[in-house]
Formats: C-alpha cells, sequence, structure tokens
C-alpha cells in the first residue's frame, strides 16, 4: 500500500522514494505486469534520451525513474490540479518536472485544436541537447499530444520521411480523423511553413476539357485523343486505373509551346471505347494500345509522361518497345504493389471525420447490395479522400473544380485491381531499361505513394534522376505547377535535370 500524502510529506524525498521503489516493485513485479503497465501507459521509447506515454501515478514515476533511467518528466497537458499533484510528486521522488501545454483549443471542439508548434521544436531542442538521463514526455492517453511529439522527433531529430513518422504516430494510436488541425500541424512542421498553401483552381472550361477532337482506331477500339502544339511528341499516361486525362489540364498544357502534347484516354476509360469484358484491361493490352496510337501519329519517338499506375504503362512500353522512347517523366508512381500496399491505408485514415463518415456510411451501402461502386460512387469515395491526396489546403473551389475532372472507370479498375495493386513487381527488369534519360518526381507529402515507393523506381533504372518537390503531395503538377513545368521542360530538352 502507498504512503499517504500527509505521511510523504514529512520524509525526505529520498525515503520516500525507497519506500515508493518497493511498492512499485511489488506492483510491476514479473514480466505481465511490465508489459501491462507499459500498455496502459502506451510507452514508446524513441531514443536513448525520450520515451513517450501516457500520464503517469506517483508509482508509474517511480518505476518510469527506476527501470529507464527517466529524470525528467515533460507534461503535455494544461494547467489542472492533476498536474500541480505531479510536480509535487516528481519533486518528492528527485524527478525534474517541466510543464510544457503543447495544445491550443483542446477543451472545445476536437477538430479545431492546434497544436503550438514553437512548444513542440523546443521540446525537441531540449532533448537533443540531453545527455544525462532519459526525458518521459507525456499527454492523458500517448495518443494526441504524446503522438504528435513522438513525430515531430522522428522527423527532426532522427530524418524520418513525414509519412513513416505520421505511420509510426497513427500506429501509437494518433488519429488524424478526430485531430485534423494536428495533422495540418505536422504538415507544417515538416515542412518549415507557416501556412499550407491554399489550393486553388487552374481555369479551363467545360468545353475544352470534355471535347473530343481526335478519335484514333486501334484494332476494334478507338482511342479519344488530343493533341496540343507541334515539335518532339510527349505522350501523357493517366493513372487510376482507369481515370482520364482530364487530370492532366490544363496543368501540363504549357508544354505545348515547345512540344507536340498528345493527351488521350487509355482503353475503357474516358471519351475512349469501353468494351466490357474485363480481358481488355491489362498492362499488356495498354502497351499495345499506346505503340498503335504512336504509329498512327506516325511519330518514330516520343518522350513520356506518367502519372501514379500510369508509370508501369510507362515502364512496361519502355521494356517492350525501347527504341520507341526518347525520355521518361515518371510521376508518383510505383514499381511493386508489396510496396505500394505498406501505406494504402495512409490516405484514408487521415480524412476529417466528417468525410470519414460519409465514406463509411456509402462503403456500407455497397456492402449491404453485394456490389463494387460505380463510376460515380467511386468519384465520390476518391473525392472524399482529396484532404490526404493533397499537401495544400483544400478550398471548396479547388474541389469542386478537381471533381469535375475526376472521372473514373470503375470495371476498369477492378479489371486491374490484382495486376497493379496486389501483384506487379517490375523491380527486377528496371534495370534493363538502358539508353533512356528518365526522371523520376515524387512529392515530399505523398500518402498514396511516398517518396520512399516511388524512389524505387529511380533506383532501378540506370542512370534515373530523382527528384523530390517539397511542397507536394500525390499530384506535384498540380500543386508546384511551375517547378514542374520548369524541371521537365529543362529535362525533355537535354535529357538532363537540374537536381
Amino acid at each position: 500500500m502507498f504512503l499517504s500524502k500527509v505521511t510523504a510529506s514529512k520524509l525526505t524525498s529520498g525515503l520516500v522514494f525507497s519506500i515508493v521503489f518497493l511498492a512499485s516493485t511489488g506492483a510491476y513485479g514479473d514480466d505481465k505486469e511490465i508489459a501491462r503497465f507499459e500498455e496502459r501507459l502506451r510507452l514508446s521509447k524513441l531514443s536513448d534520451h525520450m520515451i513517450c506515454g501516457g500520464a503517469p501515478t506517483r508509482a508509474d514515476l517511480a518505476f518510469l525513474a527506476r527501470t529507464r533511467g527517466v529524470k525528467r518528466v515533460i507534461c503535455l497537458l494544461d494547467e489542472s490540479p492533476d498536474v500541480e499533484k505531479e510536480a509535487s510528486d516528481a519533486k518528492d521522488l528527485g524527478v525534474v518536472f517541466d510543464h510544457k501545454p503543447l495544445a491550443i483549443g483542446l477543451d472545445g471542439p476536437l477538430e479545431e485544436a492546434r497544436v503550438d508548434r514553437a512548444v513542440a521544436r523546443n521540446i525537441i531542442d531540449e532533448i537533443r541537447a540531453t545527455t544525462d538521463g532519459t526525458v518521459y514526455v507525456h499527454c492523458q492517453s500517448g495518443r494526441d499530444r504524446a503522438g504528435f511529439m513522438r513525430f515531430a522527433h522522428r522527423m527532426i531529430v532522427d530524418g524520418w520521411s513525414f509519412v513513416d513518422a505520421l505511420k509510426e504516430a497513427m500506429d501509437g494510436g494518433f488519429s488524424p480523423a478526430k485531430l485534423p488541425g494536428f495533422f495540418e500541424d505536422m504538415k507544417l512542421l515538416a515542412s518549415e511553413l507557416d501556412q499550407l498553401p491554399a489550393l486553388t483552381p487552374m481555369p479551363i472550361s467545360n468545353e475544352d476539357l470534355s471535347a473530343k477532337e481526335f478519335t484514333a482506331g486501334i484494332g476494334s477500339q478507338s482511342l479519344n485523343v488530343k493533341i496540343r502544339g507541334e515539335g518532339s511528341p510527349v505522350y501523357t499516361l493517366h493513372g487510376g486505373p482507369g481515370e482520364s486525362h482530364k487530370l492532366f489540364r490544363p496543368y501540363l498544357d504549357e508544354l505545348s509551346k515547345s512540344h507536340k502534347l498528345v493527351y488521350y484516354d487509355q482503353v475503357g476509360c474516358g471519351g475512349s471505347t469501353k468494351p466490357q469484358f474485363a480481358e481488355a484491361y491489362t498492362l499488356d493490352r495498354q502497351v499495345e494500345e499506346l505503340e498503335a496510337l504512336r504509329s498512327v501519329a506516325e511519330d518514330e519517338k516520343i518522350s513520356l509522361i506518367a502519372q501514379s499506375s500510369g508509370c508501369l504503362l510507362a515502364i512496361k512500353y519502355a521494356l517492350k518497345h525501347p527504341q520507341r522512347v526518347d525520355k521518361m517523366v515518371l510521376v508518383s508512381g510505383w514499381a511493386s504493389a508489396e510496396e505500394f500496399r505498406k501505406y494504402l491505408e495512409l490516405v484514408g485514415s487521415v480524412m476529417p471525420e466528417s468525410e470519414h463518415l460519409k465514406y463509411e456510411y456509402l462503403v456500407g451501402q455497397l456492402r449491404k447490395a453485394m456490389r463494387r461502386p460505380n463510376d460515380k460512387e467511386l468519384a465520390i469515395l476518391v473525392g472524399l479522400q482529396l484532404k490526404g491526396i493533397f499537401f495544400g489546403k483544400l478550398t471548396d473551389a479547388f474541389g469542386n473544380d478537381w471533381l469535375r475532372r475526376l472521372e473514373i472507370s470503375a470495371f476498369v479498375n477492378a479489371a486491374m485491381e490484382k495486376e497493379v495493386f496486389r501483384e506487379i513487381d517490375v523491380r527486377p527488369e528496371l534495370p534493363k531499361i538502358t539508353g533512356i534519360p528518365t526522371l523520376v518526381i515524387t512529392g515530399k507529402f505523398d500518402l498514396v505513394t511516398p517518396p520512399v515507393v516511388v524512389e524505387s523506381i529511380a533506383k532501378g533504372i540506370p542512370g534515373a534522376t530523382f527528384k523530390v518537390f517539397e511542397q507536394s503531395g500525390h499530384y506535384p503538377y498540380v500543386e508546384e505547377n511551375r517547378l514542374f513545368l520548369d524541371t521537365v521542360n529543362s529535362f525533355l530538352a537535354t535529357g538532363k535535370s537540374d537536381g
């Protein structure tokens, strides 16, 4: 039984520590008890000098001091009687106590709560300078404020990628859905910005966006094609699978000032024909379609700009028709389904709770009906995840504008799901792509295909250049359009990137 506060106050801190030490030995006397203790506090050791977790009792403090070498405690909670008691207990136990409230507005609606990033950086700087003993940083559950500090330590001290630091925080119980302000502050901390750039639409009329200009007959199928400008041909390969060229426009239109820019919808997508048998939709079929289009257009060699799953098509095409490829720009793609799936759930997990509820409702309705989503429903599901797909602040104007371009063939997506999302692994073949200048681009804040996933492509293709766009998610050509166009124009002209 622990000493009462009255009795404890009459004893020296050393004696109290000795008595609590004995009591805590009984409370945490075996491996199972220790495991329960660690689980209850959600302990997470980040380094020799930092542990994160939940709010400790007096006995917990003593145990942490004895078994974890904790000499200092940083309490992230707001001012309260519990904080005052913890400060008193720490003093009695000879543990240094610091009170550094981290959150702003947690006493109100959770979706409005934010983080004092200056406090977070100060804590990290202090811990980084620590050379003696361990610091225990805590909040009530170890999930919210302590989760943010785990993220901050991994990013600032350990040099982890944004996505891996976020994933560890979420594995520890942090919920971006419940604390969207915390998630935004994670982006700000990682980018060292004071505010996120607002996403604004690039104007294009519905007539220009949707007009069918040229139909290319490819065997029994036809492709919807749009050609802009003159010069060396550059073909765009959209992702999905099942999306359309509309997501490129007008963001890439400027390339037509110096190139013959070819937009087209893959078979089954956008304005192209839509055969209703699953066998029509494979990467090999798409390679044949692209080669047929090149032949019809009478282009001897073509450069490729591919995005997301379109990168797999570009890679496959370069492997089969290397003599036809001049240069490749591969954006936000993957070479391995296994690597892709490692982060698959992240983008959905950062949806604000209101969007998450809508998402779960629609998915629930589809399960009840025992069917897959149709084109409209799939577009809605993707649209609900936009805040995780982009880095910048999503405005209503941008969201509405993006959704009018977002058309996805649910049939194509389902038909190619197994090959593209579950089985594909072209990593062993990448070294065969020689003599084709290749630029691989990723967004630092891409949760769909994080930089570590995209980098596999660059590592595999001999001589490929890897470039990280510092303020982008899954669509760097949208979020950092000027930088993207300048980078790609320079690369297409010289075959080299400025790094």
